[in-house]
């Protein structure tokens, strides 16, 4: 008699083994990663009698960073990114001429006391530095230019402050040096031959930085019975502005310990007549004043003023000091 025998999946005889390379799919079964299966080779292991390329180790994972490796956008702290430019903080610009009279609200010129021309009594070459104004009209901050006189020996000494010729440097100046003595501007005045309303002086304001030569302007003092006038005119010839001065100040004759005598106030006004900004003239005290021609002077720019009106505003201080304030000026007698 003979036997069929019925083998069903799933039920294996215990010894029996599948044929290789003739896998038999189990229901309801999935081989797990990580676990070789009879007849499946696994990837990444190793299985026996297939030759398996070798592998690293240790496999990166996307979005961190390999051990002794630099990752592109990866900085690993404490350790410098090789192969990588680092990104190193651009050194701050150097504010030159206009940059360092755009943003201001004020300055202040302080005339350096020349110590030959105390002992001496001859008239020196002016220099003037310029700072920043505080609020309540003093000095505050670094120096921004440095305003150098040259002109002659004899015209200085001979000639009163109508006539005098004369050019005035103002130069950058920086307490590191790096633009120190730079150009800005160049305020030339020519010997003029003035008497009374005939001739009036004037000085000519030109920008000279980076070696370009660019009229800004001038300045004019017109003829007035009693009070002092300078007139500023842009570069189009248009009248941008009037400093004027009461000749009924005490400080305009005499110098004395008083504050009435150490101070002299002028009123900037536009062409309308108004009254736009202040002017003060300040003696810097009263043993100074007496051995030294030497003053100081607080300006205050209009709101709405430009940079280029701020420098012609700032030339025409220092013409004002030329004109009325030198001490040979003053031993002649004024002619307003």
């Amino acid at each position: 008699m003979s036997h069929i025998v019925i083998q069903l999946p799933g039920n294996q005889p215990q010894g029996y083994q599948q044929p290789m390379g003739q896998p038999m799919a189990q229901p309801g079964f999935q081989p797990q990663p990580g676990y070789a299966q009879p007849g499946y080779p696994q990837q990444g292991y190793p299985q026996q009698g297939y030759a398996q390329p070798q592998q690293p180790m240790y496999q990166p994972q996307p979005g961190y960073p390999q051990p002794g490796y630099a990752q592109p956008g990866f900085q690993q702290p404490g350790y410098p990114q090789q192969g990588m430019p680092q990104q190193v903080a651009a050194p701050a610009k150097k504010k030159k001429g206009f940059d360092r009279l755009v943003d201001r609200d004020g300055i202040f010129i302080k005339q350096k006391m020349e110590l030959a021309e105390m002992m001496t009594g001859c008239e020196g070459e002016n220099t003037y530095l310029v700072y920043p104004v505080s609020k309540d009209g003093d000095k505050k901050g670094k120096k921004l230019f440095k305003c150098k006189e040259k002109s002659g020996f004899c015209a200085r000494q001979c000639l009163s402050g109508e006539c005098r010729p004369f050019q005035l440097k103002i130069n950058l100046d920086d307490d590191d040096e790096e633009l120190d003595n730079e150009p800005f501007l160049l305020v030339d005045r020519p010997c003029k031959c003035t008497c009374y309303c005939c001739n009036r002086p004037e000085i000519t304001v030109t920008y000279v930085e980076d070696g370009k030569n660019e009229y800004l302007g001038k300045i004019r003092d017109p003829w007035t019975c009693m009070n002092i006038v300078n007139e500023v005119y842009d570069k189009d010839n248009n009248l941008r502005y009037n400093i004027e001065g009461s000749c009924c100040q005490i400080g305009m004759h005499c110098k004395g310990p008083l504050e009435c005598c150490e101070k002299i106030d002028f009123e900037l006004k536009v062409p309308s007549g108004d009254i736009v900004a202040g002017i003060q003239k300040k003696s810097p005290g009263c043993l100074a004043a007496m051995v030294s021609d030497a003053d100081n002077f607080s300006v205050h720019f209009p709101s709405n003023c430009t940079k280029e009106d701020k420098a012609l505003i700032m030339c025409a201080v220092l013409f004002l000091d030329f004109r009325y304030f030198e001490e040979n000026q003053k031993k002649e007698g004024k002619k307003f």
